[in-house]
């Protein structure tokens, strides 16, 4: 493909996805010499249109907003070759997401052979885009525009909303057993000691945005910056020291080792 690609995980050494504009999945089972790709945007709109309006297999919305939302999946079918993915997370070699902008989100569990949507199982009415998908260990949370932050609610199997005390865009989410943290525009950093329950603001100077996360084995926090800052915890997210990078824009941050 020619799409830019936008996020790549790896379950395995050698299993792994990306995914990207135009409705991009590429797969890869040798540690990503070779590429194939299981989806684009053609595929992704006849998924939706089979789904949800055609042979209707998920649920309408049955909270009044079941018209508009039925309206935004017939605009995403329209525009089928713009379809933009955004993250991807995999729990093992067979059960994975798929986010992206205007709601997008989609399941596998046989590797990425077939995909159901999602659109129907998340707290997001108005189609925000979901900038990531993220796993603490323990759970998994979505982050989005305007303070939409999503869990996995693994009884319901759906994406509950959030509350936080920011309204603006979380670019992502880390964390590890309880604690998490949800970073995002101007700087912002949000701490949850107990899996998103109660939110505390974490001190930053630096107001470029927050692109990127991890969490390394051993349990140190990362977060690079738009500024080229790289800031470091060892208190769980508690404290961040920061880490000068030589200025250039940092997006994403992945760890090796410890």
């Amino acid at each position: 493909v020619s799409s830019d690609l936008t996020a790549v995980h790896f379950p395995t050494p050698s299993i792994g996805w990306a995914v990207g504009n135009d409705g991009v999945v590429l797969h890869t089972a040798d540690g990503g010499t070779t590429w194939e790709k299981q989806l684009d945007g053609f595929g992704v709109g006849k998924i939706l249109q089979e789904s949800y309006i055609t042979n209707p297999l998920n649920a309408l919305p049955n909270d009044g907003s079941a018209e508009a939302f039925a309206s935004s999946i017939q605009t995403l079918i329209k525009d089928e070759a713009a379809i933009p993915f955004l993250d991807v997370l995999f729990e093992n070699e067979k059960t994975g997401y798929i986010v992206g902008a205007f709601n997008l989100i989609f399941r596998t569990d046989d590797g990425g052979k077939s995909w159901q949507p999602l659109l129907d199982r998340t707290d997001n009415p108005d189609g925000m885009h979901l900038y990531s998908i993220t796993s603490t260990g323990k759970d998994i949370y979505i982050s989005g525009e305007q303070g939409l932050l999503l869990k996995l609610d693994s009884q319901t199997k759906r994406f509950r909303s959030i509350s936080t005390p920011y309204v603006g865009t979380y670019f992502g989410v880390i964390g590890r057993n309880d604690t998490v943290i949800a970073f995002g525009m101007r700087g912002n950093i949000y701490r949850s000691p107990d899996s998103g329950v109660s939110w505390q603001k974490i001190d930053n100077k630096d107001g470029a945005g927050i692109l990127g996360g991890e969490v390394t084995p051993g349990g140190t926090f990362l977060l690079v910056t738009q500024s080229g800052k790289v800031l470091v915890s060892k208190d769980d997210g508690a404290s961040f020291l920061e880490q000068p990078n030589g200025g250039i824009p940092l997006h994403a941050v992945v760890s090796t080792d410890d």
